[in-house]
């Protein structure tokens, strides 16, 4: 699990006037709108004796209360005020809980989760489609995967497994006839460019055989961005019926992932057919699922030595060598293991942009462990841009 990027940490409809609780990178959050509509997003533990502000409630000061003692949290982490000692009573300097910053796009709250100034951080993926709705009919999908998210983004990317796992999409006599035509990679995202020989389309009472036709060729580009871990799947039916599905991939814990996942399409656009299209989203996501639950190791493995690899596997390479240079370079892996031991005794947090700020602060709670780097950043030729690099 990577911190320093952007995650999806609920759908924004979710929520309302009440806090509400999310988990991601294994430590649990509490979301809060204040007066402005604005979601904000904090530790969900309050420093004085534990308690779950998602429990809570908000208050007029624009905070989020603790349900144990009643303790206000502002949208900076900051305790603004402690019932027990009244309205002007001086609040102790260290009464202050990691704040992270938030936006709110394509239906989703996303979260921050590392202390980069804003400057230095990735860009949460673009997805323009999403407010077309001249053009475009979305449709939300939500999915909870038993994987790690690493395993489970590059399932969305792998074409080769469609033929055999896929019904819908493709035919296993047809696998050597699918094709990688480019393969693009920048600093934290990727992209290919594939031809793919699925059977007919079905469904929408018998209407969807009549835009494609057995066997006919169809272009697929998928695409990963390390922010949010999202998968873009850009599906061109024909030459005029084409479908996207984005879905941003939160790893709740090293085993767990919720994906958040919206599916666009520019044909058959009324509401009446929006029941198909989850269902038959939700279908690829099970069939997908299923796979991912059994694969072993539980992880993408530290080393290709342990695997064997072809021609075909070339994207998700791509995806492996993104990810594993953020971890051996930058360091923003968290170590899970130095964590076990102090499970139940210790509440860690990841550290946020307000600690970067304020380095000689004493916070009450620890951050995260990290794997340190274990090779330096190399810069790439002068005559070729590191921001997009075919392979």
């Amino acid at each position: 699990m990577l911190t320093n990027l952007w995650y999806v940490a609920e759908w924004s409809k979710t929520v309302k006037d009440k806090p509400v609780r999310a988990k991601m990178l294994g430590q649990n959050f509490v979301l809060f709108r204040d007066k402005s509509g604005k979601v904000n997003c904090l530790s969900d533990v309050c420093i004085h004796r534990g308690g779950s502000l998602s429990k809570g409630w908000t208050t007029k000061r624009d905070c989020v209360a603790c349900p144990y003692h009643g303790w206000e949290f502002d949208a900076e982490g900051k305790v603004q005020f402690i019932p027990s000692r009244g309205e002007d009573s001086a609040i102790p300097e260290r009464a202050r809980i990691d704040a992270y910053p938030t936006e709110e796009r394509y239906g989703m709250i996303w979260v921050f989760l590392g202390d980069l100034p804003e400057e230095e951080r990735y860009p949460i993926p673009d997805f323009p489609e999403y407010d077309d709705k001249k053009n475009w009919r979305p449709v939300e999908v939500e999915y909870n995967w038993e994987g790690s998210v690493d395993r489970v983004v590059e399932n969305g990317i792998d074409i080769a497994h469609t033929a055999f796992v896929h019904p819908g999409f493709g035919y296993p006599e047809m696998a050597e006839k699918n094709e990688i035509l480019k393969v693009n990679r920048g600093e934290y995202w990727g992209s290919s460019d594939n031809v793919l020989y699925p059977p007919q389309l079905e469904g929408n009472f018998g209407l969807n055989k009549l835009f494609r036709a057995d066997k006919a060729a169809t272009y697929v580009t998928p695409a990963f961005y390390l922010p949010g871990h999202c998968v873009r799947l850009h599906i061109k039916v024909n030459s005029w019926m084409e479908m996207i599905i984005f879905d941003a991939n939160t790893p709740i814990d090293e085993n767990t992932t919720r994906s958040f996942a919206v599916q666009v399409r520019n044909f058959f656009k009324w509401p009446i057919f929006d029941g198909g299209a989850k269902k038959r989203t939700k279908r690829v996501f099970g069939e997908d699922g299923d796979i991912v639950s059994q694969l072993s190791p539980n992880y993408l493995p530290e080393s290709l030595e342990n695997e064997v690899s072809v021609e075909q596997d070339k994207f998700m390479g791509a995806w492996r060598m993104i990810r594993r240079k953020h971890i051996e370079e930058k360091g923003w892996k968290i170590d899970t293991k130095a964590m076990k031991p102090y499970e139940g005794e210790k509440v860690f947090t990841i550290p946020s942009p307000a600690r970067r700020l304020n380095p000689h602060f004493k916070w009450a709670l620890d951050t995260v462990p990290l794997i340190a780097p274990t090779r330096r950043a190399v810069a790439a030729p002068a005559e070729e841009p590191a921001s997009t690099e075919s392979v």
